[in-house]
């Protein structure tokens, strides 16, 4: 029988974040449409396909890499028996035995001073998950003999500190 679930949350982008990330996203897509249509205008050929065939996939990468980002969250999840975190739409997980928790605690977090930025971010044997927000529950563990940190940053750091507790 699968046990129930005692904590789930998908944390999105703090509002803080996207306040820092929207000035970039809308200066990217301004320089975008500039070059496509310098390209355009530039072109000798008058053929507007050999102007922009080079130009076109690089804006729809920078384009799809911002929605990603935008779109990302980072899935919380504790049951009876484990602790799982996974950064969607991504395929980075992690699960950790709640027997071989150790300790689990709130702290603030300043993941782009801290750990260079959002996401996934390790520093040798911590671990954080973060797609915006300073407050984080870090859990510590054993592992094949060795200890690490597990932390993801949340809005409902109290709820989840509970449930790791319960």
């Amino acid at each position: 029988m699968e046990a129930h679930a005692t904590f789930e949350h998908d944390q999105r982008l703090s509002e803080r974040t996207r306040r820092f990330l929207m000035p970039g996203i809308v200066l990217l897509a301004a320089i975008e449409v500039t070059v496509i249509v310098a390209v355009v205008s530039l072109t000798e050929s008058g053929s507007i396909e050999t102007g922009i065939v080079g130009i076109v996939p690089a804006a729809l990468a920078v384009m799809a890499s911002l929605a990603l980002w935008l779109a990302m969250r980072v899935r919380i999840r504790v049951d009876g028996h484990l602790f799982k975190l996974q950064l969607w739409p991504l395929p980075f997980k992690s699960k950790v035995p709640r027997e071989a928790i150790t300790q689990a605690y709130v702290r603030e977090v300043r993941p782009l001073r801290q750990y260079g930025g959002w996401g996934v971010r390790t520093r040798r044997r911590d671990v954080l998950y973060s797609v915006g927000g300073t407050t984080a529950v870090t859990v510590e563990f054993h592992r094949n003999g060795t200890p690490r940190k597990l932390s993801v940053t949340t809005d409902r750091s109290d709820e989840l500190l509970a449930a790791l507790s319960a």
